[in-house]
């Protein structure tokens, strides 16, 4: 059993320089996806969330390095049409392909399970995962999530126009995520699922986020069975977004700690 202590992981945060992680892509159905990981043990998948990458969300945070260091094989994937992975303009090439992506990235690392963690429309993708694949599941984490997501499904047309007023982060296309929005609709699991949920589940949500209504997030709580879930200082996105305060490392790691095998 690893040992751990919260100090320990705020001083890391705080001190260490940025690991070297591998640059690696695999074919997903013939899409290119890029993934850096690194590290060694129980292996780590981290999914971004809309219009960021792997490196924005997880390895300038300090999130990537601080798994590492607490003794986990860490791999970070862009996800498609993000980052450095292929962009399709197609938005029947997302939605449920994504979640197949994951299942073919577990298969190319060659591990039996996985923990599973997803922010935003990461954790959208990760829990639809959640309900066909759960055999492969150690954990799954949901960041900046609440159930079920709001919204209305818009066309392709109408996602380029409102594209083009979101914020979206280097190395990304506009036409791309337009697509990534129409297709993502479908990323909605079942109330069934949710509530026959067996595998350990974490939430972890900012106390300013502006993207999950109060009604949202209760409703999430009293749905999803096996569930724990903390509030954090921050917001839904950007520089004070819940995910770069060093308190998400630490309560993902510390969640992590407690179903290790």
């Amino acid at each position: 059993m690893k040992i751990f202590a919260t100090t320990v992981l705020a001083l890391l945060l705080s001190s260490t320089p940025a690991l070297a992680a591998e640059n690696s892509n695999f074919d997903s159905d013939g899409v290119t996806l890029r993934y850096l990981s690194g590290g060694s043990g129980e292996t780590v998948v981290l999914l971004h969330g809309f219009s960021g990458s792997a490196q924005g969300l997880y390895v300038d945070p300090g999130t990537f390095d601080a798994l590492v260091d607490a003794g986990y094989r860490v791999v970070a994937m862009d996800q498609r049409g993000h980052g450095q992975s292929e962009k399709l303009y197609d938005a029947k090439s997302y939605g449920m392909n994504m979640v197949e992506d994951v299942r073919r990235l577990i298969d190319h690392l060659a591990v039996g399970k996985v923990h599973l963690v997803g922010y935003s429309m990461g954790a959208r993708v990760a829990n639809t995962f959640r309900s066909l694949y759960s055999d492969r599941l150690l954990t799954i984490t949901l960041g900046g999530y609440g159930w079920p997501w709001e919204g209305q499904p818009v066309t392709l047309e109408e996602a380029k126009k409102q594209i083009v007023n979101r914020t979206v982060l280097p190395g990304n296309d506009l036409m791309a995520l337009a697509a990534v929005s129409v297709g993502s609709y479908e990323l909605v699991p079942s109330e069934e699922s949710l509530r026959t949920n067996t595998v350990p589940a974490f939430a972890i949500i900012g106390d300013k986020d502006e993207v999950i209504s109060s009604q949202n997030l209760q409703t999430f709580k009293e749905t999803m069975a096996n569930l724990e879930l903390v509030v954090i200082p921050g917001t839904h996105a950007g520089p004070d977004g819940a995910p770069y305060k060093p308190r998400f490392a630490e309560e993902l790691i510390r969640f992590l700690m407690k179903h290790d095998k």
